[in-house]
């Protein structure tokens, strides 16, 4: 135990995290000996060569650019309109109150159901289709960290905004605005992930031949019965993942000391 304290903090995280790893590939292939059969559940040998074959091919990075690009341009447009619209709530409680229930609405519908409901309307622009997919599940969180954050402002720091003009321009871009745009944009980070796991998922429901990426790429593999593919290319996807969140949670440590 004594030994253990000893150890730099940083170093322990790493060692459990490659042990949490490890233990995690040795339970797959536990599971893949039991099941013994490569074609249903193959061994991590097998998933590794799919993977390095996937990387060789253009479709691969085709499907995960369109996927990427169709979440960030939903993020930016989410960011655009949660940032006009909290901004008028976070100001005016009215609004707000006449805000809630589409936020409230877009949050608890379960998402198959937008999904689906989407999909009717634009079953001949599924790309369109997509992206309001992802918007929609992805507007709410940002709407609702900016108006936490104008919320969250320092209650001396508002009576002060009070006194010289709480509604006045200097006021609010010069005060509320950079006092609440940390919450934003931590909105923003937490979103990254969901919005491609909203638009990987969105492409697989649509399920046609117009609308190219990720989520066609595993319905692809997997009517083809390729699963071995179809397991590597969501390791790839999980792989990114993991160094965009290593990315943001730096920027994310740095928005939280900035609050």
């Amino acid at each position: 135990m004594r030994l253990i304290k000893k150890i730099p903090a940083n170093f322990k995280t790493v060692f459990f995290e490659v042990t949490g790893i490890l233990f995690l590939l040795l339970i797959w292939e536990i599971i893949a000996f039991c099941v013994n059969d490569s074609y249903i559940f193959p061994h991590l040998n097998n998933i590794f060569c799919a993977l390095g074959s996937i990387l060789g091919e253009q479709s691969t990075y085709t499907a995960l650019g369109e996927s990427f690009l169709r979440t960030i341009l939903a993020l930016i447009i989410s960011f655009i309109l949660a940032f006009s619209l909290g901004l008028v709530a976070g100001l005016f409680k009215s609004v707000k109150d006449f805000l809630s229930p589409l936020i409230y609405l877009l949050k608890l519908v379960p998402t198959p159901c937008v999904v689906f409901f989407i999909i009717i309307f634009f079953i001949r622009k599924p790309n369109i289709g997509s992206l309001i997919i992802t918007f929609l599940i992805i507007f709410p969180i940002l709407y609702e960290s900016f108006v936490e954050g104008l919320n969250n402002i320092n209650p001396s720091i508002k009576l002060s905004l009070r006194l010289e003009g709480y509604y006045s321009r200097k006021s609010i871009f010069k005060v509320l605005i950079p006092e609440s745009m940390p919450f934003l944009l931590l909105g923003c980070i937490n979103s990254i992930g969901l919005g491609v796991k909203v638009s990987i998922m969105s492409e697989i429901l649509i399920g046609t031949n117009n609308i190219w990426g990720i989520g066609r790429l595993i319905s692809f593999y997997r009517i083809n019965s390729e699963y071995d593919k179809m397991i590597a290319i969501t390791l790839l996807v999980i792989f990114i993942f993991i160094i965009i969140d290593l990315l943001f949670s730096y920027i994310k440590k740095f928005l939280i000391k900035s609050k």
